[in-house]
């Protein structure tokens, strides 16, 4: 549960599948996993998945079908350049620029900034390391970031 300006926001984070490199079937997986999830509570407000750009990079027709297919599930997705580690480093003082190129790259400046990060890493030790103030300054350089936390009311 997180706590902005008097506002409780409710997110469900999912794991859908680690390394799953098929971005089409992740988008599938995580409609499957809202509809397992809908019959135990009500109905999910609002949809998203991270998604890492270096799935589709360099293709475009993949991004579009991906795209294509997410807006039909109802499902926003945020693109993570170049991959979750890259996205991770910008949450971090000082890295909210920092955009390595490669997957290889993000992972070493991340490594560097966060000794302690490990593949995969638990939402608890995660929230740990980052906050509501972390994911702010994150959503500070990456659009669609913003866009689902004012959805939300996480931004104003």
């Amino acid at each position: 549960m997180l706590h902005a300006a008097d506002v409780a926001v409710h997110l469900e984070v999912v794991n859908l599948n680690p390394g799953a490199g098929d971005p089409l079937a992740r988008l599938r997986r995580a409609d499957q996993e809202i509809a397992r999830r809908r019959q135990r509570r009500s109905e999910f407000a609002r949809k998203a998945v991270l998604m890492d750009s270096d799935q589709v990079d360099g293709d475009a027709q993949r991004r579009n079908e991906t795209e294509r297919l997410a807006q039909q599930l109802g499902i926003r997705i945020i693109w993570q350049e170049t991959c979750h580690e890259a996205f991770l480093l910008r949450h971090l003082e000082g890295f909210a620029q920092h955009r390595p190129p490669t997957t290889n790259g993000a992972g070493v400046a991340l490594q560097a900034a966060w000794p302690q990060y490990r593949k995969p890493m638990t939402k608890l030790l995660l929230a740990r390391r980052i906050g509501l103030a972390e994911v702010r300054r994150a959503a500070a350089v990456e659009a669609a970031l913003a866009a689902f936390l004012t959805e939300i009311g996480l931004l104003p």
